[in-house]
Order: structure tokens, then sequence, then C-alpha cells
């Protein structure tokens, strides 16, 4: 599953221990079995699909996520029709990987393009433990020029009524056609200027 930048970080929600849990810590188990339509009666009811290369007739491959709290005792269990469960690592995935420190700012990876280097970042003046849409002052993205070479855009200013951008973020200066991301990250600097809360 391909995922933007902002959908690696964003939009994401930590699962809550109970309010006084004294040792917060989640033991996570997946169950992954086949799962049976059935009818009221009790007796496997037979799927009608539109699609017509639908193959699981009354039954589809279930895949369930357990995570308890032994402390508190607080747990999730979360299922659903499934298909494209894998193993990955956090290099895969962007989320994980340490973020890097580039101008004064920090620059968190998305997922790479075919296992090679990210492509895409979103940036922060702070390194928070977890990155939030109040943290993110912009975004880079590489991309290739004319000849073939590399070159990145970038996005700063973030506001809810940006000309540009289209997802959970939306900005209100962009800029195109930086040699380096180095580069592009000074100009993400110099136009989101440091809070005093953040000095």
């Amino acid at each position: 599953m391909n995922l933007s930048v902002q959908d690696v970080y964003l939009g994401w929600h930590e699962l809550a221990h109970g309010a006084d849990c004294p040792r917060p810590s989640w033991t996570v188990d997946v169950r992954e079995d086949e799962h049976y339509r059935s009818s009221y009666g009790g007796a496997t009811e037979r799927h009608s699909c539109p699609n017509e290369g639908c193959d699981h007739g009354g039954s589809y491959p279930r895949t369930t996520v357990r995570a308890v709290c032994l402390a508190c005792h607080v747990a999730y269990v979360i299922a659903g029709e499934t298909g494209s469960n894998r193993n990955t690592t956090t290099w895969t995935t962007g989320f994980g990987e340490a973020s890097r420190k580039v101008a004064g700012l920090y620059l968190w990876p998305g997922q790479p393009w075919f296992d090679s280097e990210p492509h895409e970042f979103l940036v922060s003046r702070a390194r928070p433990q977890r990155l939030t849409v109040a943290d993110v002052v912009g975004e880079l993205a590489e991309g290739r020029g004319p000849r073939g070479g590399k070159r990145f855009s970038a996005a700063a200013l973030p506001t809810p009524n940006g000309r540009y951008g289209g997802r959970t973020l939306r900005w209100a200066v962009v800029r195109e056609g930086f040699a380096t991301c180095s580069a592009a990250a000074k100009w993400i600097a110099a136009q989101t200027p440091e809070s005093d809360e953040a000095k």
C-alpha cells in the first residue's frame, strides 16, 4: 500500500490506555482465518457479489488484530476482510524511521520509491515523540527536472484554505526547482520564522 507522506504520519490515532494505567504497553497479536457468512438460521450464506472476479463465495479471509494492556486491562479487537496483510519494516513504511535535521528543521521521511530513498518529507521545527498536524511547518518532495536530474519542491505555511495541497494539509506558498533537499529546507525555514515558544 503506497501512502503519501501526510498519510504516513497524520490521521492516525494511538490506542488509549485506562486513565490510571500504571505501565502502559500493548501485547499485540494477529489471527488470520477463513470467516463464513451465515444466515439467521446458521447455514452458510452464499455471497452475491457484483464483482465477476470474486471467488470467495460464502467465506472470506479475515484478519483480526488484538491489542491488550495487561496493566490496565483495556483491550481492542480490530477485524476485517483481508488480502493485503504483509510483514515489512519501518524503512518501507516511513513511519518509525528517525527524522533527520537539515537547515535547523526536522525532515520526517515518507515511503521510499521502489525501496530506494524516501522522496517525500514532512517538515517540523521541533522533534516530537509523535508528529501531529500542529507540528508540521512544511513538506518537501523530490522530482525530476527537464533533463532528468533531481529537483525538489517545497511547500510551507500550512493553512486550511491554502491554494496548494489537497490532502490533510494545504499550503499558502509553494516553490519548485531546488537543486538540493537542503536548499528546499532552508526556503521553508525562511517562510516559517521560529516562534517564541520554540526558541
